[in-house]
């Protein structure tokens, strides 16, 4: 074979095996992803995928997320999305840190304590190249079993780190007031999906701003505290995300808005907690011709990892003045989107990727070295 010449491969007289290996590859490649690792434990049951994103402003930062997924493709598919969203974040906070996310498949055959103890001991072994936390699933016991065998992972919530929750909730609060301000909105009528540990952080806000709730949950029971002890409207899950409201705070699972469901949102306004809310980049872009405005949710919640980078990282004992910067961000990209007439969800990329463009270095090998020189 001559210099130059390009190797044409037929897919389809690939082994199974190899077609997997290339198309994992590919997924990585189509966002610059830097390091998958799939782990199994068969003593334990432990399985999953940790993906690291981008390591080039510092240590990959992510939580730890145990679901019922449907198949490995589409844990890894939450992997790869959760662990890019979490680098976008930290690009925008302006945190020396990068994204990274671990998930695990929940099945029968899961002894969770051991498998928790065995998978620190992988995020261990990275040297700090990756630092977890807490994630969607995630117990105070199942942390409590990842330090057993790792040092790196934020055992919270603790009175000098605070709740995380409530952090993430505060940042999604600055949010959504620049939001509410752009539009000219003094009170307003919230719809929040999902209040859980995030979405309760929400509600007990915005009740104290004076906002109507409309809250829903896929446990009765969490939406019947909200309504007790806020005195919430009660939806049915089903009809949140079409409730007539001034915002809708999708607080629970991503994915909730597509080119679809775009079109049927009765908001002027999206902004909330969930990780990757819009489907697609394209959904983004339905909202905007419909003159929704819509807050990128790593954009407004970033306040859990904000705490948590300038916490262990940084050493900063209080971060409110950080959560508060979340204000000016947010009205930046308001401005920008109005000037450029292109999607606060477009314009919030552009801007994190910024920081990532300068040259890189693959840290897969020296960073837990670096980490450990510094200490």
């Amino acid at each position: 074979m001559g210099r130059g010449t390009i190797l044409a491969v037929d897919r389809g007289a690939l082994p199974d095996n190899t077609r997997r290996i290339m198309d994992i590859f590919n997924q990585m490649a189509a966002h610059d992803h830097e390091q998958v690792i799939a782990f199994q434990n068969a003593a334990t049951g432990l399985r999953g995928f940790l993906a690291i994103h981008d390591t080039t402003l510092g240590p990959a930062l992510g939580g730890v997320r145990i679901w019922h997924y449907a198949s490995d493709a589409e844990a890894l598919a939450d992997a790869l999305r959760l662990s890019r969203a979490m680098t976008y974040k930290a690009s925008l906070a302006e945190l020396p840190c990068g994204g990274g996310k671990t998930v695990m498949p929940l099945h029968e055959g899961l002894q969770r304590a051991e498998a928790f103890q065995a998978l620190g001991t992988l995020v261990e072994n990275l040297r700090g190249r990756y630092f977890c936390a807490r994630d969607v699933g995630i117990t105070d016991d199942d942390l409590a079993n990842l330090a057993r065998t790792t040092r790196y992972v934020a055992r919270e919530p603790s009175p000098e780190l605070g709740d995380i929750s409530e952090h993430t909730a505060i940042g999604v609060w600055h949010g959504m007031r620049a939001c509410l301000e752009f539009a000219g909105i003094k009170k307003a009528r919230v719809a929040i999906q999902g209040v859980g540990s995030v979405g309760m952080w929400l509600a007990r806000i915005l009740k104290k701003e004076g906002m109507e709730l409309f809250v829903a949950d896929l446990d009765a029971g969490r939406a019947q505290q909200a309504a007790g002890e806020l005195g919430a409207h009660v939806v049915a899950p089903g009809e949140v995300l079409t409730t007539p409201c001034e915002v809708l705070a999708p607080c629970a699972l991503g994915g909730v808005v597509s080119i679809e469901t775009a079109e049927r949102v009765q908001a002027r306004i999206v902004c909330g907690s969930a990780n990757n809310i819009l489907g697609t980049p394209e959904a983004g872009d339905a909202l905007a011709q419909r003159g929704i405005l819509y807050a990128p949710d790593y954009l407004v919640n970033a306040g859990g990892l904000i705490r948590g980078a300038e916490y262990y990282l940084l050493k900063r004992a209080d971060s409110r003045a950080s959560l508060a910067r979340i204000y000016e961000r947010m009205w930046r990209v308001l401005e920008l989107a109005r000037e450029r007439r292109l999607s606060t969800a477009r314009v919030t990329n552009e801007l994190a990727e910024a920081r990532l463009k300068r040259p890189k270095f693959f840290r897969d090998l020296t960073w837990g070295q670096r980490a450990d020189a510094r200490s």
